[in-house]
């Protein structure tokens, strides 16, 4: 098993045209910038493991 480090934060992915091209990070700033180099890109919020 992996680590639970963070488990319960919010991660961020970066998503262009369906697919993840990025993430999934637990920094929004560091998704954004991604984002922002490539049109049509965007940034989600991954909802991790909601038991």
């Amino acid at each position: 098993m992996g680590c639970n480090c963070g488990k319960n934060k919010t991660q961020y992915e970066v998503v262009e045209n369906g697919r993840r091209v990025f993430g999934p990070t637990p920094y929004k700033t560091t998704a954004e910038s991604v984002a922002a180099r490539g049109a049509g890109r965007e940034v989600r919020e991954v909802t991790k493991g909601a038991s």
